[in-house]
C-alpha cells in the first residue's frame, strides 16, 4: 500500500506572489491627465497671485517709509534743505526739474525764503529720496546715480522718472528686484518705439568703432 500522502502546494506568500502573478503597468486615464494639468494650472496661478501680492506689498511699505522721512525732512529750514542737495551734487536745473519749479525760484528760495508749504514738502521729499536710496541700498553719489540711464537703448533716467511724478519707480529701480526694462516700461510702454534708432555700432578693419545705418 502506498502510504505517501500528496500535499497541496502552500499558497504563495506576498514577496512569491509578486512573481508569480505580474499585474500590468498602471494607466493613467486622460480625464485623470486633464485633472492633474487643471490642479497644476491652479497652483501655478496662486502662486503667481501670492507673488504679486508681495510685490505689491514691498512697494507699499517702500512707499511708506519714504512718506516717513519725507516728514521727518520737512522739519527743517529750505534753505539747509537746498545747501544739503548741493552738497551731494545735484546741479540747481536738475533740482528745479525734479521740484516742478524754474531755476530761478530755487536760487530765491536759496538767498530769501519763501517757500511755499507744497514746495517745502517736495524739497524734503527729494532729500527723503536720497535718504532712503542711500542708506536702504547703499547707492553711492546719489546725484550722478540719478543721471544714469536706467537702460543703455533708452536715455531714461530715475531723475526723469521723478520729475514725472513717479517716486515709486524709482524706489523700485534702487531696490533691484525689477528687471529695468519691466521699470521703463511701466513708466512708457511705448519707450522701444520712441528710441529706436535706425543706425547701430560696429568695429572697423582697423579696429576703431563707428557707425552706420543698420542691415549695412
Amino acid at each position: 500500500m502506498n502510504t505517501d500522502i500528496r500535499r497541496p502546494l502552500p499558497a504563495p506568500t506576498a514577496p512569491t506572489k509578486d512573481l508569480i502573478e505580474r499585474s500590468g503597468p498602471a494607466t493613467t486615464t486622460a480625464s485623470q491627465l486633464s485633472d492633474l494639468a487643471e490642479a497644476a494650472g491652479s497652483l501655478r496661478l496662486v502662486a503667481r497671485f501670492a507673488h504679486e501680492d508681495k510685490i505689491e506689498h514691498h512697494q507699499t511699505e517702500l512707499f511708506r517709509a519714504w512718506q516717513q522721512r519725507t516728514a521727518v525732512r520737512g522739519r527743517s529750514a529750505p534753505s539747509p534743505l537746498l545747501d544739503e542737495l548741493a552738497d551731494l551734487g545735484f546741479a540747481w536745473r536738475d533740482v528745479a526739474r525734479m521740484l516742478a519749479v524754474s531755476v530761478p525760484a530755487v536760487q530765491k528760495w536759496r538767498r530769501s525764503g519763501g517757500v511755499t508749504g507744497e514746495n517745502r514738502r517736495r524739497l524734503a521729499g527729494l532729500l527723503a529720496m536720497c535718504d532712503e536710496i542711500t542708506t536702504r541700498y547703499h547707492v553711492q553719489e546719489i546725484a550722478s546715480w540719478f543721471e544714469m540711464s536706467i537702460v543703455s537703448a533708452a536715455p531714461v533716467t530715475p531723475a526723469d522718472m521723478y520729475a514725472a511724478g513717479r517716486p515709486e519707480l524709482v524706489l523700485e529701480y534702487a531696490s533691484g528686484h525689477t528687471d529695468p526694462e519691466q521699470i521703463l516700461t511701466a513708466y512708457d510702454p511705448d519707450w522701444r518705439e520712441h528710441f529706436r534708432s535706425n543706425f547701430e555700432v560696429y568695429v572697423e578693419a582697423d579696429g576703431e568703432m563707428s557707425i552706420r545705418p543698420k542691415g549695412q
